[in-house]
């Protein structure tokens, strides 16, 4: 249920806050007061699309704030856990934007994507205008009204599942039944990609590893003068060792007196060891360091072959490897595309069995529900004063299997379209052909009546649903508003008396004039206030003693009526 709607700097609007009654509710005033405005603003701060031109004059934004007593919905529920979206008794939805086109939404203060707050603003509120009048006209939407009707979401799903493993199947069998050539022309491909890497030998690291080797090659000269330097420095006669030797044997003959030098003369014995170590390996390693000119050529041809193959297949050594695994299963893949083909001609028909059994089944359910429906909207027109109006849904023709490929997608194969005929005598046709304005609006609540039974939406928004109705077809249209503000909330922007006095609330649009600036406000009204206005939406005298009275006969009719149904 929408609770509260505060709106600022929007169009005409400085600020006015909105309360809601949780039935039905009625926003009335003169032509051009400015319902429309606030209708706009619970459009934009549901997710509609942001219109800069909507930002008051002389404001750099405007900003709708929604406040909802929080319903238990699933869907609902599931989306704001996913959002980490707190919320406890209320959702407070609120939306910003600025002249540069700049803006957020956030949902119990959190920033929300306006893309995936759609997700949610479809399951809390159903906005009917004067646009959806056109998509009553199109066949497309036809389908999805008798689904709306359709509890078993189960069916749907299973359905949904087969009908991906459709395309999957068909994509595959596209793949593999590419042409022979260019399938020809791929294995020489592959088959020369192959050959080239694996001829090459290559080892893991190998680059790296003769980058290095290359490294002391080339540098093999100033590597021997290093060595040699550095064995020098022991110099040839062992002055160092011998050294080390002497120090030993003194400490060691004084030791007697000193124990204490014994641990330093092992000291010493450490160093000439590890001396004598590091000049052999010194020796060891200036004896390796010959340039070979030929091994030098050979690795930095290595080297060259391993560039190539990287830039054509890299750009990593790992790189090189990872595409000769891949190249030989897109190998392995086409020789044994023949056979894989027929496995998969094999599953896709067992999938086609599958599928037209549930579309079967779709189907039939569809029908079912659709006699219902048709029964259920010929009695609401018959309420709404189209006694003799005729509704038939027309289905599609079923296709036999071998056909029934080429007519199914994500729905089934049904086709729906609705006919209608508004007087006796003559023949149903489509929907978009015969029917007038006045009747598309009955029609449409009607719709929305039998709908109400069946959805979740807690609150229901028509804008103006009264178009081309009047007199006592204006009282079956508030009854009938009436009835769906049982179980659901309702905002009806109407100019009926007849509405107006079926309302649980009402709420008065005002325009005015204040310091050469134009403003909209809006005013809850109160038994006497409401009375005055049925009596000027009546065409009266609003402050009559005669249109007064008719005005407060109608609202006693009105009430009896809601009593009758509550």
């Amino acid at each position: 249920m929408l609770k509260t709607l505060d709106i600022e700097n929007v169009a005409l609007i400085d600020r006015v806050s909105l309360d809601f009654s949780n039935n039905l509710n009625v926003l009335s005033g003169e032509t051009g007061a400015g319902k429309s405005i606030i209708i706009d603003s619970l459009n934009f701060v549901l997710g509609g699309k942001a219109n800069k031109n909507l930002i008051k004059q002389n404001s750099d934004f405007m900003r709708v704030v929604a406040c909802f007593s929080a319903p238990f919905i699933i869907e609902v529920a599931n989306i704001l856990e996913e959002f980490d979206i707190e919320y406890d008794d209320e959702i407070v939805v609120s939306r910003k934007l600025t002249k540069d086109g700049k803006g957020d939404l956030r949902v119990n203060g959190v920033i929300v994507p306006v893309s995936n707050f759609k997700k949610i603003s479809t399951l809390l509120v159903d906005i009917h205008g004067q646009h959806e009048h056109q998509k009553l006209l199109k066949d497309t939407y036809h389908l999805g009204i008798i689904d709306n009707f359709i509890k078993n979401d189960g069916l749907f799903k299973e359905y949904d599942g087969v009908y991906k493993k459709l395309k999957d199947i068909n994509a595959e069998i596209k793949k593999l039944n590419g042409s022979s050539e260019n399938q020809e022309r791929m294995l020489d491909l592959l088959s020369y990609q192959i050959k080239e890497i694996e001829n090459a030998e290559l080892k893991e690291n190998e680059d790296e590893i003769l980058s290095q080797k290359r490294l002391v090659m080339q540098n093999a000269e100033k590597i021997f003068e290093g060595l040699n330097n550095a064995f020098n420095c022991f110099d040839k006669s062992g002055a160092l060792i011998e050294s080390a030797k002497d120090a030993s044997s003194y400490l060691n003959s004084i030791s007697k007196y000193d124990e204490s030098l014994l641990e330093v003369a092992d000291r010493i014995d450490s160093i000439k060891y590890e001396a004598m170590d590091i000049a052999s390996l010194l020796k060891e390693k200036r004896g390796e360091c010959e340039f070979d000119e030929y091994e030098f050529e050979e690795v930095d041809e290595r080297l060259d072959k391993i560039k190539q193959l990287k830039r054509k297949y890299g750009p990593t050594l790992q790189d090189v490897f990872n595409f000769l695994e891949k190249s030989k299963k897109d190998y392995d893949d086409i020789l044994n595309s023949r056979e894989k083909l027929e496995k998969c001609l094999k599953e896709k028909n067992k999938i086609l069995q599958d599928l037209f059994s549930l579309a079967n089944k779709l189907h039939d359910l569809r029908v079912s529900i659709a006699n219902d429906f048709e029964n259920k909207t010929n009695k609401e027109l018959a309420d709404l004063g189209m006694k003799s109006a005729r509704f038939k849904v027309e289905f599609s023709s079923v296709p036999d299997f071998d056909s029934f490929e080429k007519k199914i997608n994500s729905n089934g194969y049904d086709e729906v379209r609705f006919l209608f005929s508004a007087n006796a005598g003559q023949d149903l046709r489509p929907l978009s052909e015969v029917i007038s304005g006045g009747e598309a609006s009955r029609f449409m609540l009607a719709l929305k009546n039998i709908l109400a039974d069946v959805d979740n939406i807690s609150l229901m928004v028509f804008d103006e649903i009264d178009t081309g109705i009047s007199g006592e077809m204006g009282y079956k249209v508030a009854c009938k508003l009436a009835n769906i503000s049982r179980s659901h909330q309702v905002i009806s922007v109407s100019h009926l008396p007849q509405i107006c006095a079926m309302a649980d609330k009402n709420i008065f649009v005002k325009k005015e004039t204040i310091n050469n600036s134009t403003v909209v406000s809006v005013i809850d009204l109160n038994f006497d206030n409401t009375l005055e206005e049925i009596a000027r939406l009546s065409g009266g005298e609003h402050n009559s003693d005669v249109s007064l009275e008719h005005a407060r006969a109608l609202k006693n009719r009105c009430e009896s009526y809601k009593k009758n149904i509550a």
